[in-house]
């Protein structure tokens, strides 16, 4: 462990070297400074006050790196380290979002790593029951978070904590108030926090596609693909590939492997493969991506909006499915690269103006009018000023703007005839007053 400590020292004092225009998310605040360490005294005392007995890798680096800050805009006085920095010892423990820490700080902590979505709703689908008691209420979260000192923050109502009891005494785990809490893959904080330090130092969490730190497996690009390569666990396999992902470079070795495994890997793994070639080297992962479209039309939109480069290519594509897209998602994709590949796509999005998905005609609609010569299909936009979905009417109103005809008026008076008293807030008389203003009318004139 003192070796470590020794690497993190050094990389400590050129981290900042490495972000000097603190990109890396949560360094404007910490700036990459630490405070002095902190006694053992003060650890023992901290350690009596609430029963508890703290990971040795922490202690390590409390009295041996650092604790706290010395820069005034840092948030809540935290140290250099992964999102917002790490607390000061015994600072914000109620992040943890119990009521009595004092009480469920020295509890055994019930989360595991590989805790399955129906156990966490198990233990938690109470928490949605309507008329709960706060006392219920409050045992519920103990239950769940009793365990855990709260090291630091990701904002969004997302803490950084490190569990104290139980099998995995030492862990990191990510408590986030909306969604099942999630482990990081290191071993215990000092391996968690060098890794921080790894990946500023040599960029990846400098990039446009570090995402965030800590939720895919950490090391070089070669260490996944070798642990790539030597696991027959898709689990595992997927994890590494979501970590080969995030890297910011990736020798051209292993490329050029991606390319010679993907026809052979089953179609999960496939799509994944895919998905790292796309980033690397669009043009190679052209050939693969034409070969999924039937399977998989969702993934092949997403990669060439990502990824690629020259959208007009695939406009024979697009123009192949434009009328057969029948799920909400794949039909965002297919505008957002519709509307890259040409500026004349008017015809291309009029089959979703006619799709019984009402999510999939506002997104048609809201794509017809970014056109600029939307005036010429004035005939479907006053058909969907009669939709069903006030969503689809509200789009088709916000399209409209700078279309002056008078065949609007009528149209524009049948939607504030059946809006004008509805008790529910929306959007529609405010965009409809902003459409009558450029026709130098108000609703008073639809009134007549």
């Amino acid at each position: 462990m003192n070796t470590q400590i020794e690497r993190i020292k050094h990389k400590l004092s050129r981290v900042a070297d490495c972000d000097q225009d603190l990109i890396v998310f949560g360094a404007d605040a910490h700036q990459y400074k630490i405070g002095d360490v902190v006694s053992e005294k003060v650890i023992r005392d901290f350690e009596q006050k609430y029963t508890i007995q703290l990971p040795e890798a922490y202690v390590a680096f409390l009295t041996q790196v650092g604790n706290g800050n010395v820069v005034e805009d840092a948030y809540m006085g935290s140290a250099a380290g992964p999102y917002y920095g790490i607390y000061p010892l015994g600072e914000c423990l109620d992040d943890v979002n119990v009521e009595d820490i004092q009480c469920a700080i020295s509890k055994s902590s019930i989360l595991h790593p590989g805790m399955k979505e129906e156990e966490w709703d198990e233990y938690s689908k109470s928490l949605c029951v309507e008329d709960i008691s706060d006392e219920d209420y409050y045992a519920v979260l103990e239950k769940l978070y009793s365990g855990l000192l709260a090291i630091g923050t990701q904002g969004c109502a997302i803490t950084t904590c490190l569990v104290l009891n139980g099998e995995y005494r030492g862990r990191i785990v990510y408590l986030n108030e909306d969604y099942q809490p999630v482990f990081a893959y290191e071993e215990h904080f000092l391996d968690w926090y060098e890794r921080w330090l790894d990946e500023v130092i040599s960029g990846d969490l400098v990039s446009e596609d570090a995402g965030w730190f800590g939720y895919s497996i950490g090391g070089n690009s070669a260490f996944l693909w070798d642990s790539y390569k030597n696991t027959l666990d898709e689990t595992q396999q997927l994890a590494l590939l979501d970590g080969l992902l995030k890297k910011s470079t990736i020798e051209a070795c292993i490329i050029q492997e991606i390319i010679d495994v993907i026809p052979n890997t089953p179609e999960s793994i496939a799509l994944n493969l895919t998905t790292i070639l796309s980033k690397e080297n669009f043009t190679k992962a052209i050939p693969f991506l034409e070969q999924q479209v039937s399977e998989n039309l969702l993934h092949v939109l997403q990669r060439i909006h990502w990824y690629g480069k020259d959208k007009p290519y695939w406009l024979p594509l697009l123009k192949a499915n434009s009328a057969s897209i029948e799920d909400e998602e794949t039909y965002r994709f297919y505008t957002y690269v519709l509307t890259d590949a040409t500026p004349d796509y008017g015809e291309l999005v009029l089959a979703g103006l006619q799709s019984p998905n009402k999510e999939i005609r506002g997104q048609a609609i809201y794509t017809l009018g970014q056109l600029k010569n939307k005036q010429v299909y004035l005939d479907y936009f006053i058909q969907c000023l009669y939709d069903q979905d006030e969503r689809v009417i509200l789009y088709t109103i916000q399209g409209l703007a700078g279309v002056h005809d008078e065949r609007l008026v009528s149209c524009y008076k049948e939607v504030y005839k059946k809006y004008k008293e509805s008790e529910v807030e929306n959007y529609i008389l405010i965009n409809l007053q902003h459409r009558l203003t450029e026709l130098g009318m108000s609703f008073k004139d639809l009134e007549e």
